[in-house]
C-alpha cells in the first residue's frame, strides 16, 4: 500500500480525488488531508506519506512553495491543479506528474502506475530542482532522460544534437558522450521548441550554439562542434541559413 496525501483548499476537490482513489486505486491508502500549506507540512510530518497529491494554486502559499519548507523531498508528488497555463512540457520533461481538473480517470491510474515505479528510484529532489528551473524560464532549460540506471538530468545547452534511429533517438552531448532514449526525434523537438534547435533533416535535431561550420559542396552539410557531419535536407537549407544568422 502507497500512504497518500491530498493537498487542496477545495473540499469538494479533496473528496472527489478520495472517490477515485478508492475506487480505481486500491493500492493507495489515504492517511489525511490538507486545505493550505502550513497544515500541508504538518501533516506530512505526521503522517509520512509515499506520495502528495498536490493542488499548484492555493491562497497563502503555493504548492511549488510548499516543497520549500523541505530541505530533502521523500515522497513523491502528483500535481494537480484547473490552471492550464502551467506548461505541461516542464512536467513532462522533469519526470513530474502532473493531473488537470477534472480529473480523468485513466490519467490518474497511469500516474499512480509511474509513481510506483519511481519509488525504487528516489531521484525526487533532483526531479523537483530540474522541475523549478524549467518553469522559471522561457524555454525547457534541463530534462530528464530515462536511461537502464534510471533517469539522467542534462542541460539543455550540453545536447550537440540528436539522430533519430527508429522509435529511439541517439542524443550527443558534449565531451562525447552519448545517450540513447526510447523515444522519437518528433518527441524532442517538441520539448526543445526554441531559437537555439533547428530541424536539419528528418533524422536530426541540432543545437544552433554548436555549429562549426556549413559546408557548401555534396549539396550542403552541416558540421557540429564535436566534428561530426549533419545531414541537412535541400528543402532546409534556406530555414537553416536564416535561422542560423538569426541572433539567440
Amino acid at each position: 500500500m502507497l500512504k497518500a496525501l491530498i493537498i487542496d483548499d477545495e473540499a469538494k476537490a479533496r473528496r472527489i480525488l478520495q472517490e477515485l482513489l478508492k475506487e480505481y486505486c486500491p493500492q493507495i491508502e489515504i492517511v489525511g488531508e490538507a486545505d493550505d500549506v502550513p497544515n500541508a507540512v504538518k501533516a506530512i510530518h505526521k503522517y509520512r506519506p509515499n506520495l502528495v497529491f498536490l493542488d499548484i494554486e492555493m491562497p497563502g502559499y503555493t504548492g511549488f512553495q510548499l516543497l520549500d519548507f523541505f530541505d530533502t523531498i521523500n515522497f513523491e508528488i502528483i500535481f494537480t491543479t484547473a490552471y492550464r497555463e502551467y506548461a505541461i512540457q516542464a512536467f513532462q520533461v522533469s519526470a513530474i506528474d502532473y493531473l488537470l481538473k477534472p480529473i480523468q480517470i485513466e490519467l490518474l491510474i497511469k500516474a499512480i502506475e509511474k509513481v510506483e515505479g519511481q519509488l525504487s528510484e528516489p531521484q525526487i529532489n533532483e526531479r523537483i530542482d530540474t522541475l523549478k528551473s524549467n518553469l522559471s524560464q522561457e524555454y525547457i532549460t534541463r530534462i530528464a532522460l530515462p536511461v537502464a540506471e534510471g533517469l539522467l538530468f542534462i542541460e539543455v545547452d550540453q545536447i550537440v544534437y540528436l539522430n533519430a534511429e527508429g522509435a529511439y533517438t541517439q542524443i550527443f552531448l558534449e565531451g562525447g558522450k552519448k545517450v540513447l532514449v526510447s523515444k522519437k526525434i518528433k518527441s524532442f523537438e517538441k520539448v526543445l521548441d526554441h531559437p537555439s534547435f533547428f530541424r536539419t533533416h528528418r533524422s536530426y535535431l541540432i543545437n544552433l550554439n554548436r555549429v562549426k561550420q556549413y559546408v557548401k559542396q555534396d549539396g550542403g552539410y552541416i558540421v557540429m562542434d564535436n566534428n561530426d557531419a549533419v545531414n541537412l535536407a535541400r528543402e532546409r537549407k534556406e530555414d537553416f541559413l536564416k535561422a542560423y544568422s538569426t541572433p539567440r
